[in-house]
């Protein structure tokens, strides 16, 4: 058991130097045994005896690669590298993966990858283990603790400043920034906003180690001018994290999605962007020209917008493919279906259930592979086709919409009663802030 335990440690421990990784072996074992969950000491009982000779092996990622090249670096073979991608990709945007990042495996004479780790930030371990009796692998999330706040920005337009200007003058990260943009600007026409117009943002953020930043959301954001008029935008969030329902709403549940296409299926996990990729079976660098969504196989695939089905078929390659022609001349693909509900010809409306995911054709797992050509017939990006991305709230949605904007107000008035400060000698923002318990 001793030996696991140093396994593990050495797995926990791959980010620091050697030394470092030797010295403080034997006093982070305690604290080891105390961290493995249950699934992971009934692994380690269940298999310490094939687990004493492995070894490990590391590697990083590189300007322009993905998983596949670092997978191929480490010696790990096609059906390892197929089965590592399946039990990982429905936790992990592969599609973002960030050069530095290092993947990790244990490995035994064989070069059979027993462990396989991969740290996402300092605070988020992807853990997968082999399991013996199916050869396929676990997967385990490990969290170290966080600290979250909630911070209030209250301040108004200087002369010559703009929102974006004063937002990232006071720090916060870029991402929210562009998020309360492109949600305030499907209702704000700033180009007519005057100096003294008056915002005010709430933000929750998680921090490890009280100060480095892992995450954060937007869940309020409001805007009132002389001549903009008075708008505010509330953070909704579905019971499912990877809804397509998860976005910024008026209170009467308008969507405020500025840019974007209506999604292809109920919730999202993007497994592989669109642009040059090394393809996961044949290894071999090619446009990849649409986005794959991991899903899981039967869920329903909506089209995307009003049109008419000009293919619905089967080849080789695709799998089950159908392809919606819209009024615009351009065209949506939807790959490697389970099952067609549309034939040629048929008039489709926007959500019109059209498919089911599945993993016919040339694909590693279930999947929709979505899509899309320009009139002329040339791919193109489906995330910069310009689409409403989700509609109207309505029904049990609406009603959730309606709970969660009084609890966000309800937030705002606790982060409020802070003490205010001001965020720098440059700007007259405040900030208020609280943690959270």
């Amino acid at each position: 058991m001793r030996q696991i335990l140093l396994l593990f440690s050495l797995l926990f421990l791959a980010s620091c130097g050697q030394e470092t990784k030797i010295q403080k072996l034997k006093e982070n074992i305690l604290a080891l045994e105390n961290q493995l969950t249950s699934l992971q000491k009934e692994y380690i009982e269940r298999t310490e005896n094939g687990l004493k000779n492995l070894s490990i092996a590391q590697d990083s990622v590189q300007a322009g690669e993905g998983l596949f090249q670092v997978l191929n670096r480490m010696g790990i073979n096609d059906e390892q590298r197929r089965k590592i991608v399946l039990a990982i990709q429905d936790s992990v945007e592969l599609s973002v993966l960030r050069v530095g990042q290092t993947f990790i495996a244990a490995k035994d004479s064989a070069q059979t990858v027993h462990v396989f780790r991969y740290q996402a930030n300092p605070a988020t371990i992807h853990l997968l283990f082999l399991n013996p009796k199916t050869t396929a692998f676990d997967y385990k999330l490990v969290e170290k603790p966080l600290v979250k706040k909630q911070s209030v920005f209250e301040g108004a337009l200087e002369p010559g400043s703009t929102l974006n200007g004063l937002l990232f003058k006071v720090g916060i990260p870029g991402r929210m920034v562009g998020i309360v943009s492109g949600v305030l600007q499907c209702k704000v026409a700033f180009q007519q906003a005057q100096p003294g117009d008056r915002f005010r943002i709430l933000l929750e953020e998680s921090f490890f180690q009280d100060s480095i930043w892992i995450s954060g959301k937007v869940l309020y954001a409001e805007f009132e001018g002389r001549v903009v008029g008075h708008h505010e935008a509330f953070r909704y969030e579905d019971p499912d994290p990877k809804s397509t329902f998860n976005a910024h709403y008026t209170a009467s549940g308008e969507a405020l999605i500025f840019d974007g296409l209506r999604y292809p299926l109920d919730r999202l996990h993007i497994t592989s962007p669109f642009g040059v990729r090394v393809h996961p079976i044949t290894g071999r660098r090619a446009l990849h020209n649409g986005i794959d969504y991991g899903s899981p196989r039967g869920s329903p695939v909506y089209a995307v917008a009003e049109g008419t089905v000009i293919a619905s078929g089967y080849d080789e390659y695709s799998g089950n493919k159908i392809a919606v022609r819209h009024r615009d001349k351009s065209t949506s693909w939807y790959l490697h279906l389970d099952k067609r509900s549309v034939n040629v010809g048929t008039n489709v409306a926007p959500r019109q259930v059209i498919g089911r995911v599945g993993s016919t054709g040339r694909s590693t797992g279930p999947h929709l592979h979505f899509g899309f050509t320009c009139p002329k017939g040339k791919w193109i990006n489906p995330a910069t086709k310009t689409m409403i991305a989700t509609p109207k709230l309505e029904g049990e949605r609406l009603a959730r919409l309606k709970v969660q904007a009084q609890k966000i107000k309800e937030e705002l008035a606790l982060t409020e009663s802070q003490q205010p400060q001001k965020v720098n000698d440059s700007t007259d923002v405040r900030m208020r802030m609280r943690v959270l318990p």
